[in-house]
C-alpha cells in the first residue's frame, strides 16, 4: 500500500508539471498572437491611411504669386484710367537731369509687368487644378464646382461693371484727361473706365481673364484627366489625345482663315505645334510614372519650347479684339497646361537648369524686355511686329513661370516658405472683382488721380480689412 501510495502521488506529479508546461506553453502562444494580431492590425491601419485620400501640401509660393500679380493687374487698370497710355514711350527722361514725375516710372513698370503679369496667373491657375479637381488625392473629381464659381463670379461681375459703364457718357472717346474739354456727362460720372474700347470691352474689362479661364477649363478638361491617369502609371488613350488635337486644329483653322485671315502656313504651323506641345507634355506624365526624374523637367522645357514658336512665329497681326486676339492668348492656354503638368509631376521632376543655376541669369538677360514703352496692340499683353522681339517676349512668359516655381518648390522643401495671410488672398480676389467701382469713385480727388499707386494700395487695403472681417486671423486651408 504504502509503495502505491508513492506511485500514485509520484504520476499525480508528473501530470501537474505537464499542465504546467502546457499552461506555459498556451501563455506564450497567445502572446505571440496579441504581439501578431497587434502587428496585423497596425499594417491594416498603415495600408488603410495609405489609400485614403491625401490632401496636397499647399504650395504657399502659388498665393504669394497669384496675389501680387492681381495687384499688378489692378494697378495697370488704375493707370490706364487715369493716365491713358501712349502708343510709345522712350525710357530715357529718368537718366535725364531734368525734373521727373513717378509716371516716368510707372511707364518702365507696366512694360517689365507685361512679361509676367497674366502667364503667371494663368501659369498658377493650372497649378491650382493639379492641386485640386485634379490631383492625384482626388483622383481626377472634375472640374464642375470649379467651372461653376468661376462662372457665378464672372456673372456677377460683368453685371457690376454693365452698371459702372451705364453711369458713365457714350461717348467712348471720355477718358479722365479728356472728360472736361469735351464736356462729358453721364448719369452719374463725367468720364469711363476704359475708353477708346467700344461698348463691349468696358463690361468686360477684367473679366476676359475668367471668360479665357472658362474656355480654357472646358477645351482641356479631358487633356487634364489624361495627364493624371498618365502621371499614375496609366496607359495613353491614343483616341483621346487624337481628338483633342483634331478639335484645337479645327478651332485654329477656322479662326484662323476668319477674317482678318491667317496665313496658311502660319495655321499649318499652330497645328503641328500643338502635337509638339501634346507630345511633350504627355511624355512628362509618363516620365513622372517611370520616375525618370531629369526626363520630367526635359519634357516640360520642350513643351515650353514649342508653344513660343506656336504662338511668336505667326503674324496675328493684333490691333483690337478680334479671332486672331483669340488665337493669340492662346498661348495662355498652353501656360495653363504646363503650370497643371508641372505641379502634376512635382515629386517625380528632377532640377535640370536648376542644378546650374548660376546660368539661368544669362536667360534672364537674353530674353529682359526693353524698358521703353510701347502699347503693340492690347496693353494686357502685346503683340510686336517683329518675329524675333516675340519669340524673346513669349520666351520670358514661359522661363520666369518656370524658375519662380522652381524656386518657391525648393523653399517649401526646406520649410522657409511664409504661408499669404488669409485676409490678403481675399483681399486680392476682392479688389480683383470690385476695383473699378474704387476707380470710379476715388478718381474724383486729385491726390488719386496723379498717383495710380496711391489708388491701388488703398483699394487693396480696404479689401484686405473686408477680406480680414471675413476669414478673422485664419490662414489658407
Amino acid at each position: 500500500p504504502h509503495a502505491a501510495l508513492v506511485e500514485s502521488a509520484e504520476a499525480a506529479m508528473r501530470t501537474s508539471t505537464e499542465l504546467s508546461a502546457h499552461s506555459v506553453d498556451d501563455g506564450r502562444i497567445n502572446s505571440r498572437g496579441g504581439r501578431i494580431n497587434s502587428l496585423v492590425s497596425v499594417e491594416l491601419e498603415d495600408k488603410a491611411e495609405d489609400e485614403a485620400p491625401r490632401r496636397s501640401p499647399r504650395l504657399h509660393h502659388l498665393d504669394w504669386l497669384r496675389s501680387c500679380m492681381i495687384f499688378f493687374a489692378v494697378f495697370c487698370h488704375v493707370w490706364q484710367t487715369l493716365h491713358f497710355p501712349p502708343q510709345h514711350a522712350a525710357d530715357d527722361v529718368v537718366y535725364t537731369s531734368e525734373p521727373t514725375t513717378s509716371a516716368a516710372y510707372y511707364l518702365r513698370w507696366v512694360q517689365l509687368g507685361r512679361l509676367v503679369c497674366i502667364p503667371l496667373l494663368f501659369f498658377v491657375s493650372g497649378a491650382a487644378l493639379a492641386l485640386g479637381p485634379y490631383s492625384a488625392a482626388s483622383s481626377g473629381r472634375g472640374i464642375g464646382p470649379t467651372f461653376l464659381k468661376v462662372g457665378v463670379l464672372t456673372l456677377a461681375g460683368l453685371a457690376l461693371n454693365g452698371l459702372i459703364f451705364l453711369a458713365g457718357p457714350r461717348d467712348e472717346r471720355c477718358s479722365l484727361e479728356m472728360a472736361e474739354k469735351l464736356h462729358c456727362k453721364g448719369p452719374l460720372m463725367d468720364f469711363l473706365i476704359a475708353p477708346n474700347a467700344g461698348s463691349l470691352f468696358p463690361i468686360l474689362y477684367q473679366f476676359w481673364y475668367t471668360l479665357f479661364l472658362l474656355l480654357f477649363l472646358a477645351e482641356d478638361a479631358p487633356l487634364y484627366r489624361e495627364l493624371l491617369s498618365l502621371s499614375t502609371g496609366g496607359e495613353p488613350s491614343l483616341p483621346r489625345l487624337l481628338l483633342r488635337w483634331l478639335a484645337a486644329s479645327a478651332l485654329y483653322v477656322l479662326a484662323g482663315l476668319a477674317p482678318p485671315a491667317l496665313h496658311l502656313q502660319d495655321v499649318l504651323l499652330l497645328v503641328a505645334a500643338e502635337a509638339a506641345f501634346l507630345g511633350c507634355v504627355c511624355g512628362s506624365a509618363r516620365a513622372a510614372a517611370a520616375g525618370a526624374g531629369p526626363a520630367v523637367r526635359l519634357w516640360q522645357y520642350g513643351a515650353a519650347a514649342a508653344a513660343v514658336l506656336q504662338f511668336g512665329v505667326p503674324r496675328f497681326q493684333i490691333t483690337t479684339f478680334d479671332t486672331n486676339l483669340v488665337l493669340y492668348y492662346h498661348a495662355f492656354r498652353q501656360l495653363m497646361t504646363l503650370g497643371f503638368v508641372v505641379t502634376l509631376t512635382r515629386a517625380s521632376a528632377a532640377p535640370v537648369a536648376s542644378r546650374a543655376w548660376p546660368l539661368v541669369l544669362f536667360g534672364l538677360i537674353l530674353l529682359c524686355p526693353s524698358t521703353s514703352f510701347t502699347l503693340a496692340g492690347m496693353i494686357t499683353y502685346p503683340w510686336f511686329p517683329k518675329t524675333a522681339d516675340r519669340l524673346l517676349w513669349l520666351g520670358g512668359s514661359f522661363v520666369v513661370p518656370l524658375a519662380l516655381d522652381r524656386i518657391g518648390r525648393t523653399f517649401a522643401a526646406a520649410g522657409a516658405d511664409l504661408p499669404l495671410p488669409a485676409s490678403v488672398g481675399v483681399g486680392t480676389l476682392l479688389l480683383y472683382f470690385v476695383h473699378p467701382l474704387f476707380i470710379a469713385v476715388f478718381a474724383r480727388f486729385p491726390v488719386f488721380r496723379s498717383e495710380p499707386f496711391l489708388l491701388t494700395t488703398t483699394a487693396l487695403v480696404f479689401c484686405c480689412l473686408a477680406g480680414l472681417a471675413l476669414t478673422g486671423r485664419r490662414r489658407p486651408t
